[in-house]
């Protein structure tokens, strides 16, 4: 048999006594929960940019340039101080200007009455009125129709007065004016006088030169144009009956260079022309046609000074 083991039991120690040390704890503070607002985001206001002053620059001459990099003072400007003048009256004489001798202009060529009387101003003018010697004429109108030195007219046509040959009055003329009305007024007019002592013989004298010299004219009626025909009649021949005093025949003629050359014929004889032109080809129609008015003015007194067109 199996022997067994005696269990001694251990006397058990009383037990311990245990002291619990409670630490005194500080009440916790209670932390309330706040809802957190919501933010509203505001517009941002753009903030523009202040613009910063422009400083003057003040214009600085070399000698003060030099001034400031030395250290020297600047110069302080001394007032000059201001003595009032007496007003003193000074005489200013004048000396006379001499008088500028005034040639006149030649547009044809010259003539012997020219040097007779010494002055074509005053030829234009006598062929003027003895040409239109019944009418009577603003002082405007004779210097536009002359062409001439309006100063040596004015003084050529004083003499005259002197004379006795020509005479001025005022008279109403009626006129129309921009807007087409008509109105009159009274004007000084010039006129020939019949009653001169020499009235005839000068009349005579004059009207018998008509043109100062032929080759001049066609020297200048050859510039207008390719000039095939060129007849003169009426004034120049003293044969007043005639329909024209001009006949013109010509190709590429200039019409300006034209009407300037007619203006100053005119201004020369002192009346206003008659004057036919027409191209080479109307011209051939026309004589071939036997038309009257060109067969007269070749013949019937005419003096043809061009002739480059055949003629039966």
């Amino acid at each position: 048999m199996a022997k067994t083991k005696k269990t001694i039991k251990k006397k058990s120690k009383p037990a311990k006594k245990v002291v619990k040390v409670v630490k005194k704890v500080k009440p916790k503070k209670v932390v309330k929960r706040v809802k957190p607002k919501k933010v509203v985001k505001k517009p941002v206001k753009k903030i523009k940019p202040k613009k910063k002053p422009v400083k003057k620059i003040k214009k600085t001459t070399y000698k003060e340039a030099l001034r400031k990099l030395e250290g020297r003072p600047k110069r302080r400007k001394l007032k000059k101080k201001v003595i009032p003048r007496k007003k003193v009256v000074r005489k200013v004489i004048r000396k006379p200007k001499k008088k500028e001798v005034l040639k006149p202009r030649v547009f044809v060529g010259n003539d012997p009455l020219d040097q007779l009387f010494e002055s074509q101003a005053k030829v234009k003018l006598l062929k003027f009125f003895f040409r239109n010697a019944e009418d009577a004429f603003q002082l405007k109108d004779i210097l536009k129709r002359l062409r001439s030195n309006q100063a040596l007219v004015r003084q050529e046509l004083k003499k005259l007065e002197k004379l006795g040959l020509v005479k001025q009055r005022k008279t109403w003329l009626t006129f129309e004016t921009k807007t087409g009305k008509v109105k009159k007024e009274q004007k000084l007019v010039f006129y020939l006088n019949p009653g001169f002592e020499f009235f005839n013989e000068l009349k005579k004298l004059v009207l018998k030169s008509a043109i100062s010299s032929k080759d001049d004219l066609m020297k200048n009626i050859k510039k207008t144009g390719n000039i095939k025909l060129f007849v003169l009649n009426g004034v120049f021949t003293e044969n007043y009956g005639a329909l024209a005093d001009l006949l013109i025949v010509g190709d590429r003629v200039n019409s300006r260079k034209l009407n300037d050359f007619l203006k100053n014929l005119e201004a020369e004889v002192g009346k206003e022309l008659n004057c036919a032109v027409m191209n080479k080809k109307e011209f051939d129609y026309r004589y071939d046609m036997y038309d009257r008015f060109v067969r007269d003015l070749i013949t019937d007194k005419g003096d043809v000074l061009i002739k480059k067109v055949i003629l039966w």
